[in-house]
C-alpha cells in the first residue's frame, strides 16, 4: 500500500517513467538477469496483518488482480501425507515443543509457517509490455511489476507471527473475520478429499501428475494473507527478523530465532543439491 502510494506520487511528479527505481528494478532485464542466475529464489513474506514495514503484499509481490499460480508445497494444517493435519491449538502447542526440542522430524514445517508455495519460472526473458490503460497507471504498473517477478519463479514462505509478538492481540468478533490462507487451504483440501472418486476430475488431475486444489492464484494469496482473526500491533517484521540490535531488542524479539533458523537451513539445503 505504501508501495502503490510512491508509485501514484511518481508517476504525477515525474513525466519520464524511467525515474521510477522500483519499477524498473521489477521490469528492466537489467536488474532481472541477476535474479534470473539463481538456482531458487525465496522469499519470507508475514501473514495476516502484522508487518507495517514490509507488509505481505509487497514482501510476496501478490496482486488481487494477478492470476499468477502458486503450487501449494506444504502447510501447517496438512501433515506429511498432505491431508489436513493438526488444528490452530495443536499448532500452538507443537511450536512451543520444537522451539525447545527442535524438530524431530526431517522436512516436517514448523508451525509458524502457514503455507510454502512455488511458482514456475517462466520461459519468456523479456518484461512485460506496458500496458496503457490511461486510468489508474499506478495500479497497472503494480500488477505488471508482481507478474514480472513471479515469472522468475519463486518458492514462497508465508509465516504467522502473531503469537510471537511480545504485545498480545485483541481477537475479532466473528462477523469481522474473513477467510484466512489456513481456511482456504483447508477448504481446497476438504473439497479434494470429496472428491478423490476414481472417476473424478480431480482423481485425473492428479494421475496426470496435476492436483488442482493445490493451485492458489496471487488474487487468492492477496486475500487470504491480508488479515487474521486478531488484531495485533504489527512488529512482525523486526519479530520475523529476529533483530538483536540491542539487548532490549533480542529480549523482544527472540521467538523469531526459529524463523531465522529455517531459512538458513534452507539455504544450506539449497547449497547442497
Amino acid at each position: 500500500r505504501i508501495l502503490q502510494g510512491s508509485n501514484a506520487n511518481i508517476d504525477v511528479e515525474n513525466e519520464d517513467e524511467s525515474d521510477c527505481v522500483i519499477r524498473n528494478m521489477c521490469l528492466d532485464e537489467e536488474f532481472l538477469v541477476p535474479l534470473r542466475n539463481f538456482r531458487q529464489r525465496i522469499a519470507y513474506a508475514n501473514a495476516y496483518g502484522t508487518d507495517f514495514q514490509v507488509p505481505c503484499q509487497t514482501a510476496a509481490f501478490l496482486n488481487d488482480n494477478s492470476g499468477v499460480c502458486h503450487f501449494l508445497i506444504g502447510g501447517r494444517c496438512l501433515t506429511n501425507d498432505g491431508g489436513l493435519g493438526e488444528n490452530a491449538e495443536e499448532g500452538a502447542e507443537r511450536k512451543r515443543s520444537s522451539d525447545e526440542e527442535g524438530d524431530a522430524e526431517e522436512g516436517a514445517v514448523p508451525p509458524f509457517v502457514v503455507a510454502v508455495l512455488r511458482t514456475d519460472q517462466q520461459s519468456q526473458t523479456q518484461s512485460p509490455a506496458r500496458k496503457l490503460s490511461g486510468q489508474n497507471v499506478a495500479s497497472d504498473d503494480l500488477l505488471q511489476m508482481s507478474q514480472s517477478l513471479d515469472a522468475l519463479g519463486w518458492t514462497k514462505v508465508f509465516v504467522d507471527m502473531r503469537d510471537s509478538i511480545p504485545v498480545p492481540g485483541l481477537r475479532k468478533p466473528s462477523w469481522m473475520c474473513t477467510n484466512s490462507l489456513d481456511d482456504l487451504i483447508k477448504q481446497r483440501e476438504g473439497v479434494n478429499d470429496v472428491s478423490e472418486g476414481e472417476g473424478s476430475d480431480e482423481a485425473k488431475n492428479k494421475s496426470r501428475g496435476t492436483n488442482t486444489s493445490r493451485l492458489l492464484t496471487s488474487q487468492d494469496l492477496s486475500r487470504s494473507t491480508a488479515a487474521g482473526d486478531s488484531i495485533n500491533v504489527p512488529l512482525g517484521h523486526t519479530v520475523m527478523v529476529a533483530n538483536s540490535k540491542s539487548e532490549a531488542y533480542k529480549q523482544m524479539n527472540f521467538q523469531g530465532r526459529p524463523v531465522m533458523d529455517k531459512l538458513a537451513h534452507d539455504i544450506v539445503l539449497s547449497l547442497d543439491e
